[in-house]
């Protein structure tokens, strides 16, 4: 039996591809999380960001939306999902590998802090994500705790030279992504 050959596409922003990418956000993310259609229709349509779709061809089994980021020649990861009837079947491990392999030297990415999670459930989720990604090769940053439209989050990274990436790199990220100055007044540290 020969074994399936997975590859990362990249998705086309045409109106019908964003809607299909959007519906996909709403099952897997908060709404709070998701960054407004307008803004990630632009983006991804000037090329600020991209979607990728986890594909062997024929059956898309998760996706992940980026940021190339010049100051280390990686990416930043918005979001990342494995579609619900793959999950627990290594295609999160297959998508980060091929994300790995897109952005060789790096991979920046956020998740909620476990120490603010709102109950044992939510603890426990936040806690397995976060195990996930050290599984796949990221390790939190120690340095930095940021509090992004108010949500404690923590980073994570495969990238070797961390102290490089302050409050003021967050906040670029995600003034670039609106086009707006919005990171400088509500993405801040917190102790």
């Amino acid at each position: 039996m020969q074994q399936k050959q997975y590859y990362l596409e990249t998705m086309n922003p045409t109106n019908i591809n964003m809607k299909v990418l959007h519906n996909y956000l709403l099952q897997d993310f908060e709404r709070i999380e998701l960054l407004p259609r307008f803004v990630l229709k632009r983006n991804l349509k000037k090329g600020v960001m991209k979607a990728v779709y986890l594909t062997d061809g024929q059956e898309k089994y998760g996706y992940a939306i980026y940021q190339q980021v010049d100051a280390f020649d990686g990416i930043f990861i918005s979001y990342l999902a494995v579609h619900s009837k793959y999950r627990a079947k290594g295609m999160g491990s297959e998508l980060m590998h091929q994300l790995k392999n897109l952005s060789a030297n790096g991979i920046l990415l956020e998740v909620e802090d476990p120490e603010k999670a709102k109950g044992e459930q939510d603890y426990t989720n936040r806690l397995r994500r976060i195990q996930f990604y050290e599984r796949n090769g990221l390790h939190i940053n120690p340095n930095i705790k940021l509090n992004s439209f108010f949500v404690p989050l923590r980073m994570m990274n495969n990238v070797d030279r961390i102290d490089d990436y302050d409050i003021t790199f967050y906040q670029q990220l995600y003034n670039r992504i609106w086009r707006w100055p919005l990171g400088n007044f509500l993405v801040r540290e917190y102790k």
